[in-house]
């Protein structure tokens, strides 16, 4: 019979898919050391956290012989998935859902819950700001916040990991964002999709949905839908588009969406990302942004905005050890409020 141990207990957590890495920044406290693998008396600790993180009994966890399970969540629906995949995104969806019910345990705003409005056009007239009445990430950001829909980040997942995640939490529709995209359009188009996804009624609390890679094909009418409600709100008129004929020289795409930019207001990004949700032509849009100077700083406003959101002094240390998956530990801007 296998002897129940630190390293044996690594290894049974790994073969259901939760690596070492993802471990040691999710489940294990702040003050752990190499040498405490060795140490009896610390085993304990680790077992409850792992049974909390698995909702599994502590008995099975402490039985080398018992098969670590995850949570059945009925059937996600999985959109823009390799085949290769589907099988093993298991560990990802429920990391994500356990970091989401941290998060909401630890609101600022605890029992605000509001839906996000269902016309993407009225959405995009409240949120244009400025003389040019451009639609910019902070501001989809901060008013899902302010309706009890939370945005999260996530630095660290098992993997393969996704895209994004559209899930009902504890009554809280909710947003993980799981790669680790820099350029404010593309997020914002990212968190536009996702809230498709919840307007549509496409994710419950037994269904979450995700998407995991942009550029997989998926001609369904859920994906077309999302798609279609992301750049309504981002660009508005349909006919605020890049040419066809542009072809995918990114210098030619930037300087057409800049004109655009110039004739219509819309932002140029904005731009691109709607060209490319419908091209599949990422590749060529992400260098189109860099050529615009547009490609940095989507990564800083999120974590900002969920700082203002969440309120880690509060948490509990199980909690704060599950949230250094958002990039690790607090901005600097929340240590130092």
């Amino acid at each position: 019979m296998a002897k129940h141990s630190f390293n044996t207990l690594i290894k049974r957590l790994s073969r259901v898919g939760f690596k070492k890495e993802f471990v040691t920044a999710a489940l294990l406290p702040d003050w752990w050391e190499e040498s405490y693998a060795r140490d009896p008396d610390v085993l304990p600790e680790i077992e409850v956290r792992v049974a909390r993180f698995l909702d599994v009994p502590i008995s099975n966890v402490r039985n080398p012989e018992s098969a670590l399970v995850l949570p059945s969540y009925g059937t996600p629906q999985m959109r823009r998935v390799r085949d290769i995949d589907r099988d093993r995104l298991g560990p990802a969806i429920h990391s994500a859902i356990r970091l989401s019910q941290a998060v909401i345990r630890n609101l600022r705003l605890p029992g605000v819950i509001e839906a996000p409005i269902a016309d993407p056009l009225e959405w995009r007239r409240i949120l244009q700001s400025g003389a040019n009445g451009t639609v910019q990430l902070g501001a989809i950001l901060r008013d899902l916040w302010n309706k009890g829909i939370p945005v999260i980040p996530l630095d660290v997942l098992p993997t393969p990991s996704f895209q994004g995640l559209a899930y009902i939490v504890d009554a809280h529709p909710v947003i993980v964002l799981g790669h680790r995209y820099d350029e404010p359009g593309r997020v914002a188009f990212l968190v536009a999709h996702e809230t498709g996804h919840i307007v549509a009624g496409d994710c419950s609390p037994g269904t979450p949905v995700l998407d995991e890679n942009e550029a997989v094909q998926d001609e369904s009418a859920m994906e077309y839908a999302a798609d279609r409600f992301a750049r309504h709100l981002l660009v508005g008129d349909a006919t605020v588009t890049i040419s066809e004929e542009t072809g995918a020289d990114a210098k030619v795409i930037a300087q057409q969406a800049i004109d655009l930019e110039s004739q219509t207001g819309v932002d140029a990004s904005s731009i691109i990302y709607a060209w490319a949700s419908k091209t599949r032509n990422y590749p060529a849009a992400t260098m189109a942004v860099k050529a615009l100077y547009r490609s940095t700083g989507a990564r800083n406003q999120v974590r900002e905005i969920f700082d203002e959101y969440v309120d880690l002094d509060c948490a509990g240390d199980i909690d704060l050890d599950l949230l250094r998956c958002v990039y690790g530990q607090p901005s600097p801007t929340a240590l130092a409020g």
